[in-house]
């Protein structure tokens, strides 16, 4: 029963929405609002400035990842299911949040946190892309997805060079593979508008300045 529940809770913690709440508390705004109104961190990053933007981004990090170091490091007991199924389950939470009708982020920070917690090598390698696409870009979506595919492409040969015998990566099994996959596959589905705005030349850009008070 008891990895059952930590499946709801990962949930409902993955559906807290920061960006929202930092936005209503600090800056006495709706960032449901603003912008595009996403609750993710581009956006807060867009309406709010750089400082609730990082703090947004830490934080959706954090409430996947740290499930996914809580069940790997056996703190919430034994007989729970892979511990990359809870962080899944919380960026999920964060993209279809119960709090707030469903309707959440895209699940790039909260996917960083899964992968970050489960197998911090992959996310490090793959952070300088998507700070100098976004740099030269300045479209989050253009990043975002950048880092998204090659996250899968890179679990994949990982996971093919295991398979063979040319390394060994015990973190590397298939479930974690078709967990990326399936992440992949639904922020790719929850960018699809980002990519009609970016073919009409209508995509928001990401500005990188403190906002005023």
């Amino acid at each position: 029963m008891g990895k059952y529940i930590f499946l709801l809770i990962a949930y409902l913690v993955g559906s807290i929405p920061f960006s929202y709440l930092l936005g209503k508390y600090i800056k006495k705004d709706d960032i449901r609002k603003k912008g595009s109104g996403n609750l993710g961190a581009s956006n807060a990053f867009r309406v709010f400035g750089t400082i609730i933007g990082i703090l947004v981004m830490i934080l959706d990090t954090l409430k996947s990842g740290l499930f996914v170091l809580a069940v790997k490091e056996g703190w919430l007991g034994p007989d729970l299911f892979h511990p990359v199924i809870y962080g899944a389950i919380a960026v999920f939470g964060h993209i279809y949040p119960v709090w707030m009708k469903f309707k959440g982020g895209k699940g790039v920070a909260s996917s960083f946190g899964l992968l970050a917690f489960y197998f911090w090598p992959l996310p490090i390698a793959l952070l300088p892309v998507f700070i100098i696409t976004i740099a030269v870009t300045r479209i989050a979506s253009i990043a975002s997805t950048a880092v998204t595919i090659l996250a899968f492409l890179g679990t994949l040969l990982f996971y093919i060079l295991n398979v063979n015998g040319y390394i060994y990566f015990q973190d590397f099994d298939l479930t974690f593979l078709i967990t990326v996959s399936l992440l992949m596959t639904l922020i790719l589905f929850k960018h699809r508008h980002n990519y009609i705005r970016i073919i009409k030349g209508t995509e928001n850009k990401v500005v990188f300045k403190k906002k005023k008070a």
